[in-house]
C-alpha cells in the first residue's frame, strides 16, 4: 500500500489513543476527570480567595439614594459650594455639608440671589464618616429654597485657623466619589473618573494614611483657599506629596497649597 504525505494510515492508529469529537470519551480519560474535579474546585476557590483577601477596602462611604435629605443653613460658593449647618451636638457646633449637582457637572449649579443666604437645599445624602454632601439635580427649580433660621457668626463664617505648615504625601480624590458614590472610589483604577469629576467643578480631597493606619481627608485648595487650578489634574489619582498650610474652616481641614506644589513620589 503507497502512502500519501498528510494522511494518517487508520491501521496504525490505536483506536483506544484517538480523539473523535462525536465519541464518548475514553474510560481512562473519564476516571481522570472525576478524580481532579473536586482539587480543581478547591485550588479555583483559594486562588479566588487569595486574590479578594489582597482587594482593599472598598470604604466607609454611602451614598444614601433611597431618601430626599433637606439640608438648611448658610450657602456659600467659596472655595467650593456648600452649606454651614448648626450641629450643637457635634464638637464644633456646626457641620459643612458639600454641594454637588448630579453627574460630574457641579459647574453647572447656579445659586443667584440664594448664594450668601440662609437656604433649605433638598437632594441625596453621600456621607463618609464624619464627611458629608448632598447631590442636587442642577435644572430642577425647586432644590433651593429661602429659609428663616438664625445662625451664629460662628457657624456663618468660621474663624480659620492655621494649624501649620506641613510636608504630606497622599492621593488626590474627588470628593463625591470618595465620599460613597463609587465603592472603591480611590486608586489607579478611578483615576480617569476622579479627573473628569474635578473637571466639572467636584472638589478634590486629598487622602493621606498616617503611619499608625490613621484616615486623613483633607479639602484641597490652592495657597490662598481658593478653589484647585485644573492644573492638578495630571497629579489626580497618583501618589503624591506637596508642603503647604494646614488650616482648619469650621469642621473642615483645608490643605492648602498651589498645584505646583505637588509631585510624584
Amino acid at each position: 500500500m503507497s502512502k500519501t504525505k498528510g494522511v494518517i494510515d487508520p491501521a496504525a492508529v490505536d483506536k483506544e489513543e484517538m480523539f473523535i469529537g462525536w465519541a464518548p470519551a475514553p474510560a481512562v480519560d473519564r476516571r481522570f476527570l472525576l478524580a481532579a474535579l473536586p482539587f480543581g474546585l478547591l485550588g479555583a476557590g483559594g486562588a479566588s480567595w487569595l486574590v479578594a483577601s489582597e482587594l482593599g477596602d472598598p470604604g466607609a462611604g454611602e451614598w444614601l439614594t433611597n431618601a430626599t435629605h433637606e439640608v438648611t443653613g448658610l450657602l456659600t460658593a467659596a472655595p467650593y459650594p456648600m452649606i454651614r449647618v448648626a450641629d450643637p451636638s457635634g464638637p464644633y457646633g456646626m457641620r459643612t455639608v458639600l454641594l454637588v449637582a448630579q453627574g460630574k457637572c457641579t459647574a453647572a449649579l447656579k445659586f443667584g440671589v440664594h448664594e450668601a443666604s440662609l437656604v433649605t437645599a433638598s437632594g441625596v445624602l453621600i456621607q463618609r464618616k464624619n464627611r458629608q454632601m448632598l447631590e442636587v439635580p442642577p435644572f430642577l427649580e425647586k432644590w433651593l429654597e429661602p429659609a428663616e433660621i438664625s445662625l451664629s457668626s460662628d457657624v456663618a463664617d468660621p474663624t480659620p485657623v492655621n494649624l501649620g505648615s506641613a510636608r504630606l504625601s497622599g492621593t488626590i480624590m474627588d470628593s463625591k466619589c470618595f465620599f460613597g458614590v463609587m465603592r472603591p472610589g480611590h486608586g489607579k483604577t478611578h483615576k480617569a473618573c476622579a479627573s473628569l469629576c474635578i473637571r466639572g467643578g467636584i472638589p478634590p480631597s486629598f487622602w493621606a494614611r498616617t503611619r499608625d493606619g490613621r484616615e486623613s481627608i483633607m479639602l484641597m485648595t490652592d495657597s490662598n483657599g481658593g478653589p484647585m487650578s485644573m492644573d492638578i489634574l495630571p497629579y489626580v489619582a497618583d501618589p503624591v506629596e506637596a508642603e503647604g498650610e494646614v488650616v482648619q474652616v469650621g469642621d473642615l481641614i483645608q490643605f492648602r497649597a498651589d498645584a505646583s506644589a505637588y509631585r510624584r513620589i
